[in-house]
């Protein structure tokens, strides 16, 4: 085994890196003891934060703002921008969703209570940021899980109930078919759409867990099962799906595609916890849930619909972990595929990774993210947002390893995509015709 290994990676091509073009540190002292480890990109500005428990309530929460100027330089806003009227009992910026102009970050209640999205719009002044408003739940029907994971393209919002907490006292809140909330910016503010559901026969008790938007494609996950904490039962639902909609010219949504695991990979009961698209492919993390396994897949729109595109493995020297993909984002044509508990070597773990079309067709890793300043360990990969061929990487901070303000890393992406052909591990693409989209106008529940 030694000597095919030591041969394999003998063969294996080397893999470019390239290193960080900014290292953007919060400004002032930070308070939460994660802070970096929720970044957002959008154009020439890229955010970074971390969560923060209120007790009393009020103003809450820090978040760095930072900007590149026409001369290529980073600058930093002096003041990091606060939550207000924080309810008492909220958690807030555990998730944040950022493009065009518009930022939302999630107020999660813990009390049984609606939990709540604040808004947040591009405008001077020292911190970069005007809030807006609170998007919530209709009145009458509370929702302690609103905003457990978020999607926006700046115009758009989507906003998913599909209850993720795996830690602490409470129990999971499952339901039998949980919703997808859709919003619109308007002039005057954001305006409720409705929301998309899908059929309860299916048994979509996890429908939302993962979401993703662009250029009027809206991806949900809606895996078989999620993670459960130890005190946790493991809740199973229907088949694993990814849930495909696009919106039309009249402004419906209506199903363009259900994206499906492998049929030699059913028993990875999370496929599609994790989810990346700019609306012409689409990245799915699965997962095994009740062992360690993860990968991968992509899919492409085709001619006559969505088809498989393959699978993203690593050449022979990383070893992937059990975080494989748990940080997905697509940059340029290439997919970045981020893991905190990658192996490679002595070095410590993590891996940030770009896949590109390779010479043969199929995905192969074209290049890896190495930083040149000290990253957190075991943090490195675990949140990654791109925009164009800029990537940014989550650097949370660590007091322990000097880390002291947390923040974000930059990295710009060279023009050139090329890739080495997969390794022999890697399942190649096959233009195979996945479920067509229904023969229907609005999606369910779509208003």
């Amino acid at each position: 085994m030694l000597i095919a290994l030591f041969f394999a990676l003998a063969a294996a091509p080397p893999v470019p890196a390239v290193s960080q073009s900014a290292v953007l540190d919060a400004p002032s002292p930070t308070v939460s003891p994660t802070f970096g480890m929720v970044i957002g990109i959008s154009g020439d500005r890229v955010v970074a934060t971390g969560p923060d428990p209120s007790k009393e309530g009020g103003s809450l929460g820090q978040i760095a703002t930072f900007q590149q100027q026409p001369t290529g330089q980073w600058t930093t806003f002096t003041e990091m921008q606060s939550v207000d009227q924080v309810r008492r009992g909220a958690m807030v910026l555990q998730r944040i969703a950022f493009a065009g102009e518009q930022l939302l970050v999630t107020e999660d209640r813990r009390d049984g209570s609606n939990s709540s999205v604040v808004t947040f719009e591009v405008a001077q002044g020292p911190s970069g940021w005007r809030q807006l408003s609170r998007l919530e739940p209709p009145a009458g029907s509370p929702d302690p899980a609103f905003g457990s994971a978020l999607a926006t393209d700046g115009a758009i919002a989507a906003v998913s109930t599909v209850d993720m907490r795996v830690l602490g006292e409470k129990a999971r809140t499952v339901q039998a078919a949980p919703k997808v909330f859709l919003f619109e910016r308007m002039k005057d503010g954001w305006k409720g759409l409705g929301f998309l559901q899908r059929d309860a026969a299916k048994q979509p008790t996890f429908f939302g867990a993962s979401l993703a938007l662009a250029k009027n494609t809206l991806v949900i996950g809606c895996p078989q099962a999620i993670t459960a904490a130890p005190h946790q039962s493991l809740v199973q639902g229907g088949a694993s799906v990814v849930v495909v909609y696009r919106r039309g010219a009249d402004g419906a949504w209506a199903i363009d595609g259900e994206l499906t695991p492998p049929p030699h990979r059913l028993d990875y009961l999370g496929f599609g916890t994790v989810v990346a698209t700019d609306g012409e492919r689409i990245a799915v993390r699965q997962s095994q849930i009740t062992a360690a396994g993860a990968e991968v897949l992509v899919y492409r729109r085709g001619t006559t619909g969505w088809v498989y595109d393959g699978e993203l493995v690593p050449q022979v020297d990383i070893v992937r972990g059990a975080g494989w993909g748990i940080a997905l984002a697509l940059a340029d044509d290439r997919i970045v595929v981020g893991d905190p508990t990658a192996l490679a070597g002595d070095q410590i773990a993590g891996y940030v990774g770009a896949f590109a079309r390779s010479s043969d067709g199929n995905w192969g890793e074209s290049l890896r993210l190495k930083p040149s300043i000290a990253v957190s360990s075991s943090r490195w990969g675990v949140s990654v947002r791109a925009d164009g061929r800029r990537v940014v990487v989550a650097r949370p901070t660590s007091e322990r390893e000097g880390i002291t303000s947390g923040g974000a890393i930059v990295f710009t992406l060279p023009e050139q995509r090329d890739a080495p052909p997969v390794s022999s591990g890697a399942v190649p693409a096959t233009d195979v015709q996945l479920a067509p989209a229904p023969a229907q106008g609005a999606a369910p529940g779509a208003k």
